[in-house]
């Protein structure tokens, strides 16, 4: 059951990593902009995209459960606790992971709308 919750958890992370960028929409100074915010927010969320914040997710996922199953060997841990373990450090890092890729997504949408001429007041 528990094994269930974090799994659980490790999927829900990946799905919201997956839509962070399309529903990031930076606030900017209105009157700076040389062009249409709805059309450039649009292509920088796509841009953003070719940076999936999914992988970074899975990675950590990955890292994670390996350095949990790695602890407890290291601390005499046997079976079903190495298991549990491992599922606690692959969700840990697969949140930890998702929360990276999902800023670094926000930053390259804010980046793209500053070099499309608007003034990012807030991520």
């Amino acid at each position: 059951m528990r094994n269930a919750r974090v799994l659980s958890a490790s999927v829900l992370a990946l799905l919201c990593a997956g839509c962070a960028a399309s529903a990031y929409r930076p606030v900017v100074d209105t009157g700076v902009s040389r062009g249409n915010y709805e059309d450039d927010v649009f292509d920088c969320q796509q841009l953003a995209e070719q940076r999936p914040a999914a992988e970074k997710a899975a990675g950590g996922a990955v890292a994670g459960a390996a350095i949990g199953a790695i602890f407890g060997l290291a601390v005499g841990l046997r079976g079903d606790d190495v298991a549990h373990l491992a599922a606690w450090g692959a969700a840990t890092g697969g949140l930890e992971g998702a929360g990276w890729g999902t800023t670094e997504q926000r930053a390259i949408v804010a980046r793209c709308m500053e070099g499309r001429g608007y003034t990012v007041l807030a991520d």
